[in-house]
């Protein structure tokens, strides 16, 4: 029987242009990847046009370059695919696993959705979104670094496109990931607790579900992670990119010592890969270098 190959991912809303934590994320799942001899993929998740703008889009893609990292497909933009997310989520609709709610956040912080038992039909009068019915059964994943992760989901149901018609994370991320033959996804530890929600998604479709890495969090403080919505500053503009490199593979514990100030990108990174060890990755969170504060 012949082996799976493995196939990763780098997904980056264009939000605004890369930070630390962006840098960490794009270096674990490429050193992943490329250490198993596997393929790296680079999706833009752009479908939330109020927070995208095309301007990051395009910041990113020639950061990535500038960086080093080279991926085996053209940049896969989610906003020019919105058909085949609105496709599957008829497939839930169908098998009633998906319902359509006229909720508002106001009516929800005083009871219960009771919408998908009144066989709601979407109309021209009154905006509806599309919630998805959570398999609450599913309170636990294997993570390849964490070991078997305890997350039972966080809610019984959750929105697969917005009352806006936009088109919700979960939905794109579970049906791309699949589509696209995604073997495994490496991310930031923000997401763990999506993800038994993600996996029963993966189920209702029927998709092979899979593996997952959740990276240390890379923080500003005790409290808060770096991030775009905490202003974390642009990379590119504080250092240059063999430097970025360096304090990123620092700071997933990986080894240094081969690091000069004169080697190229595609250097650092082709030692990095070579030397790779998925066991050194710190399991919690760590501040993130002064530097990038």
């Amino acid at each position: 029987m012949s082996k799976i190959p493995y196939i990763g991912r780098f997904a980056p809303s264009p939000s605004g242009r890369l930070h630390f934590g962006s840098l960490v994320s794009a270096l674990g799942s490429y050193l992943r990847a490329r250490s198993l001899n596997g393929k790296i993929l680079l999706r833009i998740e752009d479908l939330d046009f109020y927070r995208c703008k095309d301007e990051y889009t395009k910041a990113i893609i020639k950061e990535l370059k500038v960086l080093g990292f080279e991926y085996d497909n053209d940049p896969y933009i989610q906003s020019k695919h919105q058909d085949i997310y609105r496709e599957y989520a008829q497939k839930l609709l169908d098998k009633r696993d998906a319902y359509y709610c006229k909720c508002t956040r106001e009516d929800l912080k005083h009871s219960p959705c009771k919408c998908k038992f009144l066989h709601l039909v979407p109309n021209d009068k009154q905006a509806m979104s599309l919630r998805y019915e959570v398999d609450t059964s599913i309170t636990s994943f294997e993570d390849s670094l964490l070991g078997t992760v305890i997350s039972a989901p966080l809610v019984d149901n959750f929105t697969l496109i917005r009352k806006d018609k936009v088109i919700a994370y979960n939905l794109a991320c579970v049906v791309d990931d699949a589509l696209e033959g995604v073997t495994e996804v490496v991310r930031g530890s923000d997401l763990i607790d999506i993800t038994t929600s993600q996996i029963s998604l993966y189920r209702s479709f029927n998709f092979a579900k899979a593996k997952y890495i959740h990276l240390p969090l890379a923080m500003e403080n005790s409290e808060f992670k770096l991030s775009k919505q905490n202003k974390a500053k642009a990379i590119l503009d504080i250092a240059p990119p063999s430097v970025l490199l360096k304090e990123a593979l620092e700071f997933l514990g990986q080894e240094t010592s081969f690091f000069t100030p004169s080697m190229t990108p595609s250097q650092i990174l082709d030692k990095a890969i070579s030397n790779f060890n998925l066991k050194a990755i710190p399991t919690m969170p760590k501040l993130c270098p002064s530097l990038f504060l």
